[in-house]
């Protein structure tokens, strides 16, 4: 009984922070603006050390984007010292609410927080330098024009569950997650069979279910997509020019890149193609499944091409959080 007791706790968690987020959300919409969170470089240095216990791979090190494009971390700034002033000036001039939850050990993050974190920064940790060897400032674009008047944002279309909160759930709790983002897309709940069916795959090396709605999907060790049929990643990316640029678009996203010469174009990928890396050349999709695309998206995925040779994969207009592969462009000249 005391595992399930945890797990529902879990559960009951999880489940709080994605409504949360959804609140939010629904404010954003309304009212043009973006979330602001108080994570912070310690917090980034928990959830990698979270993720790796679990199992995660390098991506994990990618966690906690300074900005997604809805959601900004202005304490991923501030240098470990600054920081600690920071906390220790709230502290004394104001009243900070902590959930009680947040002592409680039975919580692995809690432990890695009040065990782990104290032995790294006694052997002089650096959070916030280990925080930006992972992200790019130079690819922060924070020109938020919040005066705007009727602001149309993108309706949902596409939920990314990581790997990690997925096998920290109970049976129930993972179906009550699946069915809250099908809500949140305007479907009905996944019958009981089909859910079966679908978990009983997961704990293999591949899931898949399609029905007239949309498709879920996941790898043994990757995140859970839930991909409405209407989607616009089920469309081809389209380029175009805008003066010197050229332009990308695919999946609601953009893409520009200077290119006075017009060298650069939207490339497409067929089976067996390679792309350049600093090591040599690496099949695309290798690359593909390394980042945990499903393979009934990876032909729409943009490819980069200079002088008709693939060179980088677009990956950020799949999901902004995610960084185009390889990150530097290798040319061959």
């Amino acid at each position: 009984m005391p595992n399930l007791s945890l797990k529902l706790k879990k559960g009951l968690e999880e489940t709080g922070r994605l409504v949360r987020y959804h609140e939010l959300k629904k404010i954003t919409d309304k009212n043009p603006s973006i979330i602001l969170t108080g994570h912070h470089c310690k917090d980034y240095t928990e959830s990698i050390f979270l993720h790796l216990t679990r199992g995660g791979g390098k991506k994990a090190f990618y966690t906690l984007p300074p900005f997604d494009g809805e959601r900004f971390l202005p304490l991923v700034f501030f240098e470990d010292k600054e920081l600690d002033e920071l906390y220790e000036f709230v502290s004394n001039h104001l009243k900070i609410f902590e959930d009680e939850s947040n002592k409680d050990s039975v919580y692995k993050r809690n432990r890695l927080r009040m065990e782990l974190l104290p032995i790294l920064k006694k052997e002089n940790w650096n959070f916030h330098k280990t925080y930006w060897n992972f992200h790019d400032r130079s690819q922060l674009n924070l020109q938020f024009d919040l005066k705007r008047e009727n602001i149309q944002k993108p309706t949902p279309h596409l939920f990314r569950i990581p790997h990690e909160t997925w096998i920290s759930l109970n049976l129930s709790a993972k179906k009550e997650l699946i069915d809250f983002h099908l809500k949140l897309l305007g479907h009905y709940p996944l019958y009981k069979s089909g859910f079966d069916n679908f978990h009983l795959q997961s704990e293999g090396e591949r899931a898949f279910l399609e029905n007239k709605n949309c498709f879920l999907y996941k790898s043994k060790f990757g995140d859970l997509f839930i991909i409405d049929k209407k989607s616009p990643a089920f469309k081809k990316a389209i380029s175009y020019r805008e003066g010197n640029n050229l332009c990308i678009e695919w999946n609601q996203n953009k893409f520009k890149l200077s290119d006075p010469e017009e060298k650069y174009n939207l490339g497409s990928w067929h089976h067996g193609q390679k792309i350049q890396i600093r090591s040599g050349n690496k099949e695309i999709s290798e690359c593909m499944r390394e980042n945990g695309i499903p393979f009934f998206l990876r032909t729409y995925i943009p490819i980069l091409s200079f002088e008709g040779e693939p060179i980088q994969i677009l990956f950020s207009l799949f999901s902004k959080s995610e960084k185009n592969y390889p990150k530097r462009i290798y040319l061959e000249r």
